[in-house]
């Protein structure tokens, strides 16, 4: 083996020994830091380098070739072609994909949506690119929209918008987001499956109680719990109404209402859940704009 070759091993041990040590005793932010600076080097070292790799990469197919071709005294120039073709596409091949895996699982994911819950601003079926970098050094952000692997099993994907952040206290009533007793008006709200109460999200530290106690996986496995196939059969329902969306409407007031009517004959708004669409017309505001 080369010196050049050994010096390359020896860098490579040094990186790992590095990041070993970080992960054991440095915060998450320092090891991270330092695991992305060091290969996004390799990237750059990699396409900086393209052409000089592309060719040590044929001048050693080209004794591999010549090995083959005297153990098993191959002659035929049609055959010897054939390999050297075969093996520049595995080659070429192998490395996109290694390349791939890597950019997909450090700084560019990409998932399939399994469920209807983002309905309509993610579809069922529908392939997101997610950034794998941010949020090894920040917290997610309000409105954000995250993937992440369901805590139970930790296989399935859940794909959700974060609203309510760390600390803070969530209610979803009469389609409107309160946070920390404060309604929102970013869009309307579904509150399928938690109902009207009011709902603490957990910040680091906190410690939490399983209700039932116990051992949750071994009851979850006795009660024979398919999360994968709840997923699948999981399927989107919005309670909207006409009614909600009126008194929705009704919020902007007397003179903006006017206004409103006085260049259109009907006010149409459309749920962002279900895409489901409602209309309304200067009469169904009759009472207040009489007032």
């Amino acid at each position: 083996m080369s010196t050049k070759n050994w010096t390359y091993i020896i860098i490579f041990i040094i990186i790992i020994t590095i990041l070993i040590l970080l992960k054991l005793f440095a915060t998450k932010t320092i090891f991270y830091g330092v695991f992305y600076f060091f290969l996004t080097l390799f990237f750059i070292y990699i396409f900086a380098k393209e052409k000089d790799l592309a060719k040590k990469f044929d001048v050693r197919r080209d004794k591999f070739v010549k090995k083959i071709t005297e153990k098993y005294d191959i002659k035929n120039e049609k055959k010897i072609k054939h390999l050297k073709k075969t093996l520049y596409y595995i080659e070429t091949i192998g490395t996109a994909l290694i390349l791939v895996v890597i950019i997909q699982r450090f700084y560019i994911g990409n998932f399939k949506i399994p469920t209807g819950s983002m309905i309509p601003t993610i579809e069922v079926g529908d392939r997101v690119f997610a950034d794998m970098v941010s949020y090894k050094f920040t917290g997610p952000k309000r409105n954000s929209i995250i993937v992440f692997k369901e805590p139970i099993e930790n296989k399935v994907l859940y794909t959700k918008r974060a609203m309510g952040l760390p600390g803070e206290t969530v209610k979803i009533q009469d389609g409107t987001l309160y946070i920390n007793g404060e309604a929102t008006n970013f869009r309307q709200y579904s509150n399928l499956g938690i109902g009207d109460n009011e709902w603490r999200i957990p910040k680091k530290g906190d410690k939490l109680e399983i209700i039932p106690a116990g051992n949750y996986n071994k009851a979850r496995n006795y009660t024979a719990i398919d999360i994968e196939k709840i997923q699948k059969e999981l399927k989107y329902n919005c309670d909207c109404n006409s009614e909600r969306f009126q008194r929705g409407i009704m919020t902007l007031g007397k003179e903006e209402l006017k206004h409103i009517f006085e260049e259109e004959k009907e006010i149409e708004a459309e749920c962002q859940f279900c895409g489901k669409k409602y209309k309304f017309t200067e009469n169904d505001f009759e009472d207040i704009l009489k007032k």
